[in-house]
């Protein structure tokens, strides 16, 4: 049965709450009444010896992580023929868990923040030569200053725990060999229930066929396809498919190369806007007048042609005949830049002028001596 609140344990911890609850314990919330602070204290119910002895040699290896978004380990007992307790720091917030209750699917630029945010510590515990083994969205608590701490880590040391279907990895559940890429699973898991707002099928009933996992991104459309990928792959059945590292994980969840977050400084473009925008002009259309140089080479080829006619004929005729070439050369040139100044001469077009109505001549009445003027019918 469960630790009650107001009840006193080790006659030093007050029971404030009951954070959890599992098969092995339970985990509560307390106050230090000699530290005067509030704990988290976690409930291992094994009474046996061997597990005492295991017990105390975890408890000593959490002891030892030092980071910031870790919860620091204060104390840990064995109360006789009851088990295992494991006094921690209790981290004020609140859990992504209770977020996606009150709100249903978060937006993806929150979730990416905080997960890449979990990524730090994790990296830490490995570094360390330690797993996790239980994360899920109710273990990852948010500070009211912001920050982001991973909590309520597993016991190894214990014997593996097969964690929280649906979020943790077939190895673990068979109490197979662990590794990095277990919590690498968990990550996703936690990544596609925080997008989706649901659950992910157990790993085990996906490998018995029993399940499929459906994408993320069919199940919420709104999901940016690249982190239903990242899901996708975090969660992968065989090992050697899923992320190597937390950082490896962390730097799948960055925006694509070359896609920029939108900035909400930056005015949108509306319909009105396109609307109420001018018309394209289109340029004014220029008469085709033939380039000066293009003359000045005409020009010259045809001299240089009138030259060679005249010296083949001066070369082949009589003075005689000759007179009478350089004559008729001479009216052939006069006649060729005749042609020339008549082709770069632009006459420009006259303007159309209106053709004048004539005015009608007015009626004079006989009786009334009045000037009247007939209007034809129309508009």
């Amino acid at each position: 049965m469960p630790l009650l609140p107001g009840e006193i344990l080790n006659k030093r911890y007050r029971i404030a709450n009951l954070l959890g609850e599992g098969p092995y314990g339970a985990v509560y919330w307390a106050w230090d009444l000699t530290d005067q602070q509030d704990v988290a204290i976690k409930e291992y119910l094994d009474p046996s010896l061997d597990i005492q002895r295991r017990f105390r040699a975890e408890a000593n290896k959490l002891s030892g992580l030092k980071h910031p978004q870790l919860p620091l380990v204060h104390d840990h007992f064995y109360l006789e023929d009851t088990g295992q307790y494991l006094i921690t720091s209790y981290i004020h917030g609140v859990n992504t868990q209770s977020l996606l209750e009150q709100y249903g699917s978060l937006p993806s630029d929150l979730i990416v923040e905080w997960l890449q945010a979990v990524c730090i510590p994790l990296a830490y515990i490995h570094d360390k030569n330690r797993l996790h083994l239980n994360i899920k969205p109710v273990n990852i608590r948010i500070t009211p200053e912001g920050q982001v701490y991973l909590v309520d880590s597993g016991l190894p040391g214990l014997g593996v725990s097969p964690g929280a279907s649906g979020f943790s990895a077939p190895e673990q559940q068979t109490q197979g060999n662990v590794n990095v890429t277990s919590d690498i699973y968990s990550l996703g898991a936690t990544l596609y229930a925080l997008l989706t707002g649901i659950v992910p099928p157990d790993a085990l009933h996906r490998e018995s066929g029993l399940q499929d996992l459906i994408p993320a991104r069919e199940v919420n459309p709104d999901i940016e396809p690249y982190l239903s990928v990242v899901a996708n792959r975090a969660m992968d059945l065989r090992t050697d498919v899923r992320f190597e590292s937390a950082a490896e994980f962390s730097s799948a969840l960055a925006r694509p190369i070359g896609r920029l977050p939108v900035q909400s400084d930056q005015p949108r473009r509306t319909t009105s806007d396109v609307l109420s925008a001018a018309p394209p002009r289109l340029p004014a259309k220029r008469r085709r007048q033939i380039e000066q140089r293009t003359i000045i080479a005409l020009a010259a080829v045809l001299v240089l042609a009138i030259g060679i006619l005249v010296g083949v004929g001066l070369a082949s005729q009589t003075p005689q005949a000759l007179e009478g070439q350089i004559a008729s050369t001479a009216t052939l040139r006069s006649q060729i830049v005749a042609a020339l100044t008549a082709i770069t001469t632009v006459t420009p077009t006259p303007i159309s002028t209106a053709t004048p109505i004539p005015t009608p001549a007015p009626i004079i009445d006989e009786k009334t001596s009045a000037r009247m003027i007939y209007m034809p019918g129309g508009v």
